[in-house]
């Protein structure tokens, strides 16, 4: 049993504590901490219903000094940091001078494009300072990269004797429509991208350099240059991931490696209005010739694009869709030597998740929900001391098939299969 601070409050805090609250021979004393410390009240009051002890206090892991005064009254065993990533660095020297073993969610600092000398993210700067205290830090033990990258490490030693391509697709589902003209036909509406082209329509920014790894080697290319479909047939552009960094830490040996990410809308769900083109055109602004407007020169076509509305664009990470609709999923397919032949196979691993029966339960998207899942297996990994080594470290530098079970414990289920949809 341990002694656990939880800093952070959000709907996996309250799942957290729930867990913990009901089994009791993980956590002897937990502690909720947050910047606003009526947060953590709230679910105190839900912890005292289920006659469980909890404390509460404000802090901001930013001021070292003051924040070090409340961890001390508490003398926690283990912190469990969900935080903005921004501050794992704070949260994680509160852990070295508390003497205390560490978890958090998400990596913070991996470089956009990584090279053999810069792969790791910023936390592991503190790997000394963790092994000098004989404590454990585990970053990264959300879904991305921990669950994925044990599902992969699990696959490579029960499937494959050799791997030569990983494929990864993440599928976060559609947003719901909302504000004014919810429900109305899409194709009744003029966009910008209508008259003029742009690749404006996909929520990953056309200008920007991604890398995958083809051959061994790390290779720059355009966010949209490749794309393929989804099992459910759902349209994914390449894009950089932290999944790939980590698989090139993980797996050095990797011989090819792409990641891909849905596409805000796909150019199929919405067809131009023919007849107020056609007006355009009549009345030539869709001319590309620039004509004089007092002291500048300016395309017709330029103009009319600056003045109608653009497609909605989705900026926001793949874990942090705030309500899609529809069937989320993460896709991983492998191709490899097989195990029980020699045989090139591709083998599939997909775990999927209703947005809508999850926001329903939980408030939060199934991606969101996936990452809670995961941090909440590593919570109970390091609580029973199954996570145990000197240093910092992601959840697969560990036992895969003990993270896994974890895993599926708490719902995450995986789907293996043959094949894949590219």
């Amino acid at each position: 049993m341990k002694r656990v601070l939880i800093l952070g409050c959000n709907e996996i805090t309250k799942r957290l504590l729930i867990y913990l609250c009901n089994n009791k021979s993980y956590a002897s004393d937990i502690c909720l901490a947050s910047r606003r410390k009526e947060e953590c009240d709230e679910l105190k009051n839900l912890a005292s219903s289920m006659g469980v002890r909890v404390m509460t206090s404000g802090i901001d892991v930013s001021n070292a000094e003051g924040a070090m005064m409340m961890v001390r009254i508490f003398a926690p065993d283990l912190i469990v940091n969900l935080l903005p990533p921004e501050l794992a660095l704070d949260a994680m020297n509160l852990a070295i001078n508390a003497k205390a073993d560490y978890i958090d969610a998400a990596l913070y600092g991996v470089p956009d494009i990584p090279s053999p000398t810069s792969l790791l993210s910023k936390q592991f700067q503190l790997f000394a300072e963790f092994q000098n205290n004989c404590k454990t830090a585990v970053c990264g033990a959300g879904f991305v990269p921990g669950a994925v990258s044990t599902i992969i490490k699990r696959a490579s030693d029960n499937d494959f004797s050799k791997i030569d391509t990983i494929d990864l697709l993440s599928v976060s589902g559609e947003k719901k429509s909302s504000g004014e003209g919810e429900g109305n036909n899409d194709d009744d509406i003029l966009y910008s991208e209508d008259v003029k082209a742009t690749k404006s329509f996909i929520n990953i920014e056309p200008d920007k350099t991604v890398f995958y790894i083809e051959d061994g080697k790390i290779v720059e290319a355009d966010a949209m240059s490749i794309e393929g479909k989804s099992a459910e047939g759902s349209t994914v552009y390449l894009d950089s991931s932290p999944m790939i960094t980590d698989l090139i830490k993980e797996f050095p040996d990797i011989v090819n490696a792409r990641y891909f990410k849905l596409g805000k809308k796909d150019p199929k769900e919405h067809k131009a209005p023919k007849e107020k083109l056609d007006l355009l055109r009549e009345l030539g602004l869709l001319s590309e010739i620039p004509v004089r407007v007092g002291h500048a020169a300016v395309a017709p076509i330029d103009l009319v694009a600056a003045v109608l509305p653009k497609m909605q664009v989705d900026d926001s990470p793949e874990e942090e869709d705030t309500k899609p609709s529809g069937m989320a999923s993460y896709e991983i397919y492998i191709t490899g030597q097989s195990k029980k032949n020699e045989e090139t196979v591709t083998r599939s691993y997909i775990i999927k998740g209703d947005n809508e029966q999850i926001f329903e339960k939980y408030n939060v998207s199934a991606f969101e929900y996936m990452k809670g899942s995961a941090l909440i297996s590593g919570v109970k990994l390091m609580c029973r001391d199954k996570w145990k080594k000197p240093g910092v470290f992601t959840p697969a530098a560990f036992d895969c098939e003990t993270y896994f079970n974890a895993l599926s414990m708490e719902g995450i289920k995986v789907t293996e299969g043959e094949g894949k949809p590219f």
